[in-house]
């Protein structure tokens, strides 16, 4: 297949709403089956594991169930092919069956697919390594915060049939 163009859609799962994700699974056991469904990602010295579990009193981790922890490199959607500007770490439940990646550059490189709709919940986890200078110093030094972040003193005033600006003297 072309680098610009989709896998086509199943006969048999057609959704004009469908979204078709690209990326590698991360929730595997050890030895590469679907199980337990742990993802394991690297933390300094040490392994970082997370799995879905139902929510109840005990911690027995979901087994035999859709959930994929997955790195989303890009997706499809109307006939077009997206790239990601940087991956994307997602927990989604799909609405397709997971195969390998036809399509959109995907193909033959070891990547899977996985269909969603617009509506499908999707939670994604922002992950960053690095010193604790970078990710919260400088993080938070003026010019690289996000702008909501900023204290907000501008205030508009009902004032005699006009509005105006609160907090100072008028003019």
């Amino acid at each position: 297949m072309s680098s610009d163009i989709p896998a086509p859609p199943s006969a048999q799962n057609y959704s004009p709403d469908q979204i078709t994700l690209y990326g590698v699974r991360l929730n595997f056991d050890n030895v590469g089956k679907v199980s337990h469904r742990t993802a394991t990602l690297p933390l300094n010295e040490n392994l970082l594991r997370m799995s879905i579990v139902k929510k109840r009193d005990d911690l027995e981790p979901i087994i035999l169930t859709k959930e994929v922890i997955a790195v989303v490199y890009g997706y499809a959607f109307e006939g077009q092919c997206y790239r990601n500007d940087k991956p994307k770490l997602l927990i989604f439940h799909p609405t397709s069956r997971e195969t390998a990646a036809t399509g959109c550059g995907f193909d033959d490189l070891g990547y899977v697919m996985w269909g969603v709709t617009k509506k499908t919940p999707i939670m994604e986890l922002a992950t960053s390594t690095d010193f604790a200078e970078e990710i919260i110093l400088n993080a938070n030094l003026p010019g690289n915060r996000s702008p909501n972040t900023y204290g907000n003193s501008f205030m508009l005033a009902h004032r005699g049939g006009r509005l105006s600006r609160g907090g100072g003297s008028q003019s």
